[in-house]
Formats: C-alpha cells, structure tokens, sequence
C-alpha cells in the first residue's frame, strides 16, 4: 500500500479512486482474471507475468500489480498517470 499512499499524496486527484480500487479488490475474491473482468472490466492480464493492469479514475490513472490467483494475493507495483504509463510502455 506505501504505492498508493505515496502516488495519492502527489496527486491529489488519485486519492478518492485510489482508495475506492483498494475497498472494493479487498472485498473481493479473484479465483480468476475473468472475476476481476466482472469487478474491473477494463482490466488487462499478462498471463506470462501474472502482470495486471487497471484503470484508475476514469482512465487517469494506471495502477500496475501482480497476482497470484492460487493464493488470493494482489501485490501492486507502481501507480502512475495514463501520461506515465504511456511513456513507460509496460
């Protein structure tokens, strides 16, 4: 979570959204990514990298994570703005 407290803290446009993404993937149980298509619909999966990939406030935010399905656990790795995203070419 020091990712997101950190990134909400520089933009202060993030923090409610950020903090909306944290409720509700803590409230849920991803057996599978089609589970977290049917909570985040714009959600992308990278199976080789369990990598996914969601869009946060209306598209203004990328937040980027690991998942391990058999586990249950979401490890988020970075949160940045679309514009960073874009450059980075995840």
């Amino acid at each position: 979570m020091a990712e997101v407290e950190r990134f909400a803290a520089a933009h202060a446009g993030s923090r409610r959204p950020l903090q909306r993404f944290v409720e509700v993937a803590l409230a849920a149980d991803w057996p599978h990514f089609a589970a977290v298509r049917r909570t985040f619909r714009s959600a992308d999966y990278a199976p080789e990298s369990g990598t996914l990939i969601f869009n946060i406030g209306g598209n203004n935010y990328r937040l980027v994570a690991r998942v391990d399905f058999e586990e249950g656990m979401l490890f988020i790795e970075r949160v940045m703005t679309h514009a960073e995203y874009d450059r980075e070419k995840l």
